[in-house]
């Protein structure tokens, strides 16, 4: 922690010296993670059965218990949040994989049922 001197005392315009003093406060550092941007991702872009909502429900009650000043709660809030969050990523992806070999599938199959036609013809 830094400490500044202050000067002696301010003059203000009524001529009057105003003395400074110095306050000190002293803030607990609990580094508690809530990933509120990973679940509000999860959220918009990941939300398969509802994951990502968990993940930012309780990337909230994280954040909530952490300003609460309730540290063990909010630890827990975090560490499933961010299960979540990893869970929805995780079958995110998945279903994206899938649906993106379905559509090329259907590419090819629709290309192929073209070309067949265009032998006919």
């Amino acid at each position: 922690m830094q400490s500044y001197s202050a000067p002696e005392g301010i003059p203000m315009q009524d001529n009057r010296a105003y003395t400074a003093q110095s306050v000190t406060v002293s803030m607990p550092d609990q580094k508690i993670s809530d990933d509120i941007i990973f679940s509000t991702f999860s959220l918009h872009f990941c939300n398969i059965c509802c994951l990502g909502f968990g993940a930012f429900y309780n990337s909230i009650k994280a954040r909530d218990s952490r300003l609460l000043g309730d540290f063990p709660k909010a630890r827990s809030y975090g560490a499933k949040a961010r299960c979540l969050n990893i869970a929805a990523v995780i079958f995110g992806s998945i279903v994206m994989l899938i649906f993106l070999i379905i559509l090329v599938k259907a590419y090819i199959l629709a290309m192929s049922a073209l070309e067949q036609i265009r032998d006919k013809f």
